[in-house]
């Protein structure tokens, strides 16, 4: 796995995510939801709240609400890539979750809900968010590739364009 992080100013925080086959760690944000965009291969999203597991391909988007617990798994076959776009509102925080190993052993096989429509909520961040996506689309950060940056602002113009302009509705809780 590899992360790269390039953008955190103005409440919105940005990263990028080249998954091997190890996955992110199980975790949630007290703070802030996480909006992903699928870039490459398939991304796979576990959700232990709620027992729910969502598997997002290329262009399609999910959001987790906070303060759910999740993770994120190359859901690709085995010796494939994939890449995700990370966007986060507001001020960051993670926290990590003890008995990983436990948790997953209860998706092991577990049916997947394919996302083809994903909305997420993006405060009233639009403009915020498209002023982003132009600023990368003229400069590309040092940490990204050429092909990188093109997902990066693919990803942005997507929240903005696709993004509901208020809070998430829902709030999971977990114990």
């Amino acid at each position: 796995m590899e992360m790269k992080e390039f953008h955190y100013q103005d409440g919105l925080r940005v990263s990028l995510f080249n998954l091997d086959h190890k996955a992110v760690p199980y975790h949630y944000h007290s703070e802030v939801s996480d909006l992903m965009y699928c870039s490459r291969g398939s991304i796979t999203i576990e959700l232990p709240d709620s027992g729910e597991v969502f598997t997002v391909q290329p262009g399609e988007v999910f959001q987790v609400p906070s303060p759910s617990r999740h993770r994120f798994v190359n859901g690709a076959p085995v010796g494939t890539p994939s890449r995700y776009v990370l966007l986060q509102i507001g001020v960051f925080d993670i926290n990590f979750v003890p008995e990983a190993k436990r948790i997953a052993e209860q998706f092991a096989g577990r049916e997947k809900t394919v996302v083809t429509d994903g909305a997420v909520y993006i405060e009233d961040r639009r403009e915020d968010i498209a002023r982003l996506a132009e600023r990368f689309a003229r400069t590309r950060p040092a940490e990204l590739t050429e092909e990188e940056q093109a997902d990066v602002v693919e990803a942005l113009r997507c929240f903005a364009s696709r993004g509901i302009g208020t809070d998430h509705p829902r709030a999971a809780v977990h114990p």
